[in-house]
């Protein structure tokens, strides 16, 4: 059999795996793009942003952030929004900004997990349906029923259930990857976070940004 016969096959669960897999391929291609410690934590405007802090130039750090659409630029830039309001706002504001930011990080990687789970899950459900129809065709089959008829449907049956682990499996390894990935983002970012609490405390002034 074809690729195509073997895919015409398997019956209308197919196409939720095609989309499937569709979908998964999408989410990678998107965290292998954007979600890199490059665009998110850039060390170099890390670097920067901390020296600006550390000289008490909040007027260019602010404007510096507001430049860069990254993970660190927009949790600093809320910290040193709220600099006039005391220093456990601005805690609060860049704890709170930095949970959200990265807590999105998180939420869009659990959907290529959750694509990796449902792939075998529907494969399954089409060879269970597959088997079922086989067995159909048995029990209404008059005469001797010829074992070859049998074991053809239940192959075909059980395709389903290949090709949701085919999309299953490499999926399920890039999601490790990529959770390996946004588990150093989130920490850089978390760390730095910290630095510019404490720099924005340390500077112990009042400032309107």
């Amino acid at each position: 059999m074809t690729l195509w016969q073997l895919i015409a096959a398997g019956g209308s669960c197919m196409i939720f795996l095609g989309a499937l897999s569709i979908a998964a391929t999408a989410s990678i291609l998107y965290h292998f793009r954007y979600v890199t410690a490059e665009r998110l934590t850039p060390r170099e405007f890390t670097e920067t942003l901390l020296a600006l802090l550390e000289r008490k130039e909040f007027d260019k750090a602010y404007s510096l952030c507001k430049q860069q659409s990254n993970l660190i630029g927009g949790i600093a830039a809320q910290g040193i929004r709220k600099m006039s309001k005391g220093n456990a706002v601005v805690a609060e504001a860049v704890g709170h900004e930095g949970k959200a930011r990265i807590g999105r990080l998180w939420r869009n990687l659990s959907y290529l997990g959750d694509m990796a789970v449902i792939a075998p899950m529907i494969g399954l459900l089409g060879t269970v349906l597959g088997m079922i129809q086989a067995f159909n065709f048995v029990a209404f089959q008059t005469g001797v029923v010829k074992p070859v008829l049998l074991a053809q449907g239940l192959a075909k049956a059980m395709i389903t259930t290949a090709f949701g682990l085919i999309i299953a499996i490499p999926v399920m390894a890039f999601y490790a990857y990529f959770r390996g990935r946004v588990g150093a983002i989130s920490s850089d970012a978390e760390r730095a976070a910290a630095e510019v609490t404490q720099l924005i405390a340390k500077a112990g002034v009042e400032v309107e940004v």
